[in-house]
């Protein structure tokens, strides 16, 4: 018996979520079968993207999101316990999850894990990628950020800083 904690939606967000919005729940998940394994959250996204595609269909189920984790008993010999993963499971503790619904972390060297959230992830290749192959800037520019104080936009600011003003 795996025991485990999620998130659970209650209703939809209305203004600023509020705590009965949501609610956390206790589970038990079914022994591993084999092809699968058991991955526990190391860390959750928490995006601006997830209000957008939250939608009735979510009330009841595990609430939406990006995570990394660590493989902590396996039945898939590609993937041994320990291994780092990126999944969308969703904001819960435990998680058993077949190989074909993961992908195993890249080497980030000295960078904690967590940045595979942020700098390192869909934040961060959406505003390189956004601001530097879509705009397109050039040295002595000037740079207008309409969202500098979310996480995309704080990335292009500094992505500016760097290509477009030094």
């Amino acid at each position: 018996m795996i025991r485990s904690k999620c998130w659970k939606v209650k209703k939809m967000f209305d203004g600023i979520p509020k705590d009965d919005d949501l609610e956390l729940v206790d589970e038990i998940l079914p022994d591993l079968k084999d092809g699968e394994m058991l991955i526990e959250a190391l860390y959750l996204s928490v995006d601006p993207y997830m209000r957008i595609v939250l939608t009735e269909s979510h009330i009841g189920g595990t609430m939406i999101g990006e995570q990394i984790s660590r493989v902590v008993d396996s039945r898939d010999e590609h993937y041994p316990v320990g291994t780092f993963v990126r999944n969308f499971a969703g904001w819960r503790h435990k998680t058993i999850i077949k190989h074909e619904n993961t992908r195993r972390m890249p080497d980030l060297g000295d960078l904690p894990l967590s940045t595979a959230l942020g700098v390192m992830g869909m934040p961060g290749l959406t505003a390189y990628f956004g601001f530097l192959e879509i705009c397109k800037p050039k040295k002595g520019e000037v740079v207008v950020i309409n969202g500098a104080a979310g996480a995309i936009g704080s990335l292009v600011g500094q992505i500016a800083k760097i290509k477009v003003f030094i």
